[in-house]
């Protein structure tokens, strides 16, 4: 156990978060996406919601077989492992990574994709809480000082900028304060937690968007133009796939659905009967996924402010495919046999 939560801590999330440049450490991109979520506790600016759309979509009999052993074996290799997401656990890994790309925004991957939330799901991740996972790791201060050096505030400027300040160090202690205690090992249990890491995330984001939209609004032209940074240039679809404008892998989904559906397949061993249970499953998953693919961007918006909200709707997306995926795990492992059940809570994705 302590082995294992050595190489998660550090293997994964240092391989994620420390190289030099931190938002291509972590992998994320940035899309046009609009948020909502159910707290409504703060900010009057506008209501906040989460909730799951509906999706007509055909039914579709999941194959038995999606190809030969070595082909399911490749995609194994190729897909799990890499999918793994200890932001969907530990939200504050996320968030030093989410306002460098707010503010200064390069390419890097978004961490909450279907595969990462599916693969994350299921891994085999220590209960107990890690609290070096927990901790604050960003700083407000240097944040504003690098605002400050590149827009040179007025004086009367400069509370507004404070303003800012303070609400990034508030949505890096919210999140800190919302770190789960214990981390559930059965999959919809863990999911469910998920779904609320992600909810937390989007409200500690949501902290620093009215200070944001007062700040840009105080600034002159010039001010904006120097701290929203340059204009996307006119290029092709190939320079701002190798530039990363682009998300990788947006619309790709149904390799990674496919695969999910034969693990569960392999694990569970479903009846004649439960077919068709398996098969609701993929059709869940598809108009999930299908979601999440209608909020990858084509580009990143243009506006620090922009960028904020882009995020923030991405994340209601992610939020309502585990939703999606949690509801339809916990109605078809209601058709399960007791050893079924044992197989399917027991899946280790990450581990093959």
């Amino acid at each position: 156990m302590r082995k294992f939560s050595a190489l998660f801590a550090f293997g994964v999330c240092a391989a994620l978060l420390l190289p030099t440049l931190p938002a291509d450490a972590f992998g994320l991109r940035i899309g046009p996406f609009h948020l909502g979520l159910p707290l409504g506790w703060h900010h009057r600016h506008r209501h906040l919601y989460m909730h799951a759309t509906p999706h007509e979509m055909a039914r579709s009999e999941p194959s038995r077989s999606e190809g030969s052993r070595s082909d399911r074996a490749e995609m194994r290799r190729a897909t799990a492992p890499a999918a793994l997401s200890p932001a969907l656990i530990y939200p504050s890994l996320a968030l030093p990574v989410i306002f460098q790309n707010v503010f200064w925004p390069n390419a890097s991957q978004w961490p909450f994709g279907y595969q990462n939330i599916f693969t994350t799901a299921f891994a085999k991740i220590p209960g107990d809480q890690d609290q070096r996972q927990c901790q604050q790791t960003f700083d407000a201060n240097a944040m504003v000082n690098r605002i400050s050096n590149e827009v040179s505030p007025t004086p009367e400027q400069m509370p507004l900028l404070q303003k800012l300040g303070g609400a990034l160090g508030r949505a890096s202690g919210y999140l800190a304060r919302a770190c789960p205690r214990e981390i559930p090992a059965q999959p919809v249990a863990r999911l469910q937690m998920m779904q609320s890491q992600i909810q937390a995330l989007a409200a500690a984001i949501d902290i620093v968007r009215q200070p944001l939209a007062d700040f840009t609004q105080s600034l002159t032209a010039d001010q904006q133009s120097r701290f929203n940074g340059l204009p996307p240039t006119q290029t092709t679809v190939q320079e701002q796939n190798q530039a990363g404008n682009l998300i990788h892998g947006c619309g790709d989904s149904a390799t990674a659905i496919d695969w999910s559906i034969d693990q569960i397949n392999q694990s569970v061993q479903p009846t004649d009967a439960q077919r068709d249970d398996l098969a609701e499953i993929k059709r869940t998953f598809n108009a999930a996924a299908s979601d999440l693919d209608s909020h990858c961007p084509a580009s990143a918006p243009a506006t620090a402010l922009g960028r904020l909200e882009t995020i923030q709707a991405r994340l209601d997306a992610a939020w309502r495919t585990v939703l999606s995926m949690q509801v339809a795990l916990a109605n078809f492992e209601t058709k399960l046999s007791d050893q079924q059940k044992s197989r399917f809570d027991t899946m280790n994705l990450a581990s093959r």
